[in-house]
């Protein structure tokens, strides 16, 4: 599609990252609001690419998360750009459907049209597969040039040496829970189910201290206080280069009176670097992402991912907890080599680590991945863009994941995560899980919230209370816990209530899951397994 304009003036450029999936374990928008905010970060990736733009053109950013695309943001623009994941397919398709009733020209990139950029060529004017950086001044050029269509691939991946900060002034900033700052991309590990080393590489690429001291100060000027969630990838997939960053991070925040307190992901090995370890305390990390994925080590080793078998997963989450971080993490099922201990292997290291489970799905072969490749050799991966029988509106992995003919009877398979979702979030679980971080927590926290913002959290405190406290099931153990802390380490406050709320949203979440489940399982079991695969097409080798 043609450029409605191409004028001497300024090009005008929507950039839109649609909604996700409410109701969803990537979109707990209840926990956001409860905890002050109306979504958790600005799209990060798109300030990227905005900051990669000519100067001279205007720009305007729609958070789909906080707002809706209007036809009047649609009749301003020129160029749409968008970035999504997979489970945004079907509002990538709806909303590109409308900007070309408007005249607008679409382009879109994000981790999805880069696993699957098949799946989306019909639906826009022009793909970007993976990092925008480097394609960017051919795509322009093209666009200039009058070419209406094409997919970009980058064939190399950019180096971070003079990354722009991002366009952090386009994002309503006081909106969000937190901010994203990247710097490493790339992860040296190769799990097999992964798909950011499909998109950024094997190979890690950090951003130069001096830029990211460069973007804390952008960030401090805009008047951001709060939360960064600071990596963007593995966080330690280069350990000397994030030692140089961490150390230049705190001199930082020593002149500046610490502004900032951080969230980041990283690998499990990150237990047994005490100096990092060090570093991040005293830059007040608070929260890290740790995918344990499985209390099966052999399902880990099989799964490609034995870096987290080198230590007990409760001995990691200890060291963390030690040096005044609390871990989440993530839990998958589905894996080849699982056996009937799986669900029990799962919930005993979600017992010993306290780890908090923020994702809890079934295995889902991304496409494009080492898993998907693997199981189409193997002639078990169901055909493209099929899902369950029963979704057919919905792309959220956690009801449409194992897609694909599974190494046990599938109906087990459902059954042991519906029983996995239905244990983890229980009242008294979660109350032993905080018994354990108000054990193990060693708080330092360096961040001085405003007044201002204690007065918002004042105000979800009360909310917090009438949502868990005053709750009949939820109250004694929600109190007792408050209690322990508050009589025995009253650093670690912050962290019961935050997952109170947290566990309160999940508990509701993981009930609509187990229904679906309990619905597919009905649905394996009337049509028999072989029936059930080849009515979802499964790529069987002929």
């Amino acid at each position: 599609m043609p450029l409605k304009k191409l004028g001497e003036g300024p090009l005008r450029c929507l950039l839109v990252r649609p909604e996700f999936l409410e109701h969803t374990f990537y979109n707990p928008r209840e926990v956001f609001r409860l905890l002050g905010g109306q979504s958790a970060a600005p799209p990060l990736g798109l300030l990227i690419t905005a900051a990669h733009l000519p100067a001279h053109w205007e720009l305007k950013l729609v958070d789909g998360d906080l707002e809706p695309v209007t036809d009047e943001h649609l009749r301003w623009a020129d160029v749409l750009m968008i970035s999504g994941k997979g489970p945004q397919m079907l509002p990538i398709k709806r909303l590109a459907g409308r900007a070309h009733a408007n005249g607008v020209v679409v382009i879109l990139g994000g981790a999805g049209p880069t696993l699957q950029p098949d799946e989306y060529v019909s639906m826009v004017d022009y793909v970007v597969c993976g990092e925008s950086e480097l394609v960017l001044p051919r795509l322009l050029a093209d666009l200039a040039a009058g070419v209406s269509q094409g997919i970009y691939r980058s064939t190399e991946t950019p180096a971070l040496t003079h990354a722009p900060v991002p366009r952090y002034d386009l994002a309503k900033l006081d909106r969000y829970l937190f901010v994203g700052m990247s710097f490493s991309r790339g992860c040296p590990f190769s799990c097999e189910f992964c798909a950011q080393i499909q998109i950024f590489g094997r190979k890690p690429r950090t951003t130069p201290a001096a830029r990211i001291l460069e973007q804390h100060q952008v960030l401090y000027d805009l008047g951001h206080r709060g939360m960064i969630d600071f990596g963007y990838d593995n966080l330690i997939g280069d350990l000397k280069k994030t030692e140089e960053v961490l150390a230049a991070m705190l001199a930082w925040n020593r002149a500046h009176g610490h502004p900032f307190f951080y969230s980041t992901e990283a690998t499990m090995n990150l237990a047994r670097q005490p100096r990092l370890l060090e570093l991040m305390r005293d830059n007040d990390f608070r929260y890290v992402f740790m995918g344990i994925e499985s209390g099966d080590e052999a399902v880990l080793e099989r799964a490609k991912k034995g870096q987290n078998t080198a230590m007990p997963a409760e001995d990691a989450v200890a060291a963390l907890n030690r040096y005044g971080m609390v871990v989440n993490t993530g839990v998958i099922v589905g894996f080849d080599g699982e056996g009937e201990e799986t669900a029990a292997k799962i919930l005993s290291m979600v017992e010993k680590t306290g780890a908090f489970p923020t994702l809890v799905l079934p295995l889902h072969a991304l496409p494009n991945t080492q898993l998907s490749r693997r199981l189409e050799r193997e002639g078990r991966l169901f055909r493209e863009g099929v899902i369950a029988l029963d979704e057919q509106d919905r792309t959220d992995t956690a009801t449409t994941g194992l897609n694909f003919v599974t190494s046990r009877p599938r109906a087990k398979v459902l059954a042991d995560l519906a029983g996995v979702l239905e244990r983890l979030y229980l009242p008294e679980v979660h109350e032993e899980r905080l018994r354990r971080i108000t054990r193990q927590l060693v708080t330092a926290h360096q961040h001085r919230p405003s007044w201002r913002k204690l007065l918002k959290l004042s105000g979800a405190l009360v909310q917090i209370i009438r949502r868990v406290g005053l709750d009949r099931e939820a109250a004694p153990h929600f109190w007792r816990s408050v209690a322990r802390a508050a009589l025995t380490n009253p650093g670690a406050l912050e962290i019961v209530l935050g997952q109170a709320v947290m566990n309160a949203n999940y508990r509701k979440q993981a009930g609509a899951y187990v229904e679906a489940l309990r619905r597919q399982i009905a649905q394996v079991e009337a049509m028999g397994e072989g029936a059930y695969n080849q009515a979802m097409g499964a790529a069987l080798a002929s």
